[in-house]
């Protein structure tokens, strides 16, 4: 059957570099003590795939015609019958997002912005514990959300074999009707995607203090980490003993 390409450069690039981001900085909240100086990089992470989402919003509504969000299927009644289906065995092949995969991006894409938020006012020290119970919440909730997507995906790779996990590489599925063209590749699109991540990145990079944990961002200045009250902590103890023994 002719493959046509359903997915652009840029829609493939946004959903490898969310990916990577997501499992790096989970790996990093969970796994790292966050009196460590790797954990500020958790919330660098963090920052840069709220700025993706940010892209991939403005690409949902200027992007082609699979990546934008009037192609998502968001009407209730279609996600009751697409599991109604599934039950039944009678799915059927969509080109672009069937409304499963468009309501997990949906919920990531909000379940991101309330991690950040929360992220946030953690480091800002207001209602830190609670804040960090609830950011903690929403990251599992995100996880579960993923592996749902992962295993919707292997689902309909198994049951229809039309290239949907082929496709998350080279953008190409099987044809549907015999009317459906590809959409453009979009190379220019993705190398200013690529420009704005990467100076986003440097700008996070440049703003982020390694000696003492701080992160100067759009005009505020956030503590990623606890190095700098530690240090004040060493140096104090440190005045104090020499002081004493004076």
């Amino acid at each position: 059957m002719k493959k046509i390409v359903v997915y652009d450069l840029p829609t493939r690039a946004f959903h490898f570099l969310f990916g990577f981001l997501f499992i790096f900085s989970f790996s990093i909240g969970k796994f790292v003590d966050d009196d460590s100086w790797l954990y500020a990089y958790h919330m660098l992470s963090g920052f840069l795939m709220a700025f993706l989402i940010v892209l991939r919003i403005l690409w949902g509504f200027f992007g082609t015609k699979y990546a934008r969000f009037k192609s998502f299927q968001l009407r209730p009644k279609k996600l009751v019958d697409y599991f109604s289906s599934i039950v039944s065995g009678k799915t059927k092949r969509e080109l672009g997002h069937n409304p499963a995969s468009s309501y997990a991006a949906i919920i990531m894409f909000i379940m991101l912005f309330l991690l950040v938020t929360t992220g946030v006012l953690m480091v800002r020290g207001v209602a830190k514990e609670l804040f960090e119970e609830v950011h903690e919440l929403f990251a599992f909730a995100f996880l579960l959300t993923v592996i749902f997507h992962i295993l919707g995906v292997l689902f309909h790779q198994i049951r229809h074999q039309d290239g949907m996990i082929s496709s998350m590489f080279n953008g190409k599925k099987d044809k549907i009707g015999p009317d459906e063209q590809s959409v453009a590749q979009a190379p220019f699109s993705f190398f200013i995607f690529l420009v704005l991540i990467l100076g986003f990145a440097s700008y996070l990079l440049n703003s982020f203090n390694t000696q003492n944990g701080t992160l100067y961002l759009f005009g505020k200045t956030l503590q990623l980490s606890e190095q700098d009250n530690e240090h004040d902590l060493k140096y104090y103890n440190r005045y104090y003993e020499i002081n004493e023994d004076d």
